[in-house]
């Protein structure tokens, strides 16, 4: 296993993690390509050629960090390997004010033991329909 910080990822390896994962992402190849290589940071995970996890941040680059893509692909799962990939993510951002990230409900203990807690009273909010 090898981890990689190279931005340009193709877009078949990323449309086939996220395919394996079953998040909606994967149906929009070239945007998604587009949105990884754009990130703030990407800290990459590859088993020889094939993409096994990633985790991508958004930054102002003082004080605050969104890590909107957390994704390790079910065969590499329950290894150790998401905390060894968000570990480094969050490193990168010590000291920042402000970290944030949106999961599912049945990652949240995974996310709770990265230092991540829910926020008194505040809510994410998704734009249902983006005209």
């Amino acid at each position: 296993m090898t981890v990689s910080n190279e931005k340009n990822i193709p877009g078949a390896d990323l449309v086939a993690l996220f395919e394996a994962l079953d998040w909606s992402s994967a149906r929009f190849p070239e945007k998604l390509e587009a949105a990884v290589a754009s990130s703030h940071r990407v800290v990459s995970l590859w088993d020889g050629d094939r993409l096994a996890g990633l985790v991508t941040a958004i930054s102002d680059g003082a004080m605050c960090v969104y890590f909107p893509y957390v994704a390790i692909h079910p065969e590499y799962q329950g290894q150790g390997w998401g905390r060894a990939l968000m570990e480094d993510a969050l490193a990168a951002y010590r000291g920042f004010h402000h970290a944030a990230l949106i999961c599912y409900e049945d990652k949240q203990g995974f996310y709770e033991k990265q230092g991540f807690a829910a926020d008194g009273g505040k809510k994410a909010l998704f734009l249902a329909k983006n005209p």
